[in-house]
């Protein structure tokens, strides 16, 4: 090997360790848990933004459906106290809860 090619190989060689110590520094500043919290962040606002959208869109597309939805969801969550009122207007005990 020549003066040359030993002065291009040293000089390869500072470039490629130059290149990899930016990498390096680049993966480090994305890695911090502050950066990663955010990216997390915005991609959960994100993604509630889209459903939250889709969601609007198929109210408005199916208004009676999207009600009829709501209603039923409602009274799976309030069929307990839905039940003891109808067995109190019909004049019974309460229901097994």
């Amino acid at each position: 090997m020549s003066e040359a090619d030993i002065a291009r190989a040293e000089a390869n060689v500072a470039a490629a360790r130059e290149k990899l110590l930016v990498s390096t520094q680049s993966l480090q500043a994305r890695l911090k848990p502050a950066v990663l919290a955010n990216d997390v962040w915005e991609a959960a606002r994100d993604k509630g933004e889209e459903v939250a959208n889709d969601a609007a869109r198929a109210v408005r597309q199916r208004p009676v459906a999207a009600s009829a939805a709501a209603i039923g969801v409602a009274a799976f969550i309030a069929r307990k106290p839905i039940w003891r009122l109808i067995a109190r207007l019909r004049g019974k005990k309460s229901v097994k809860e």
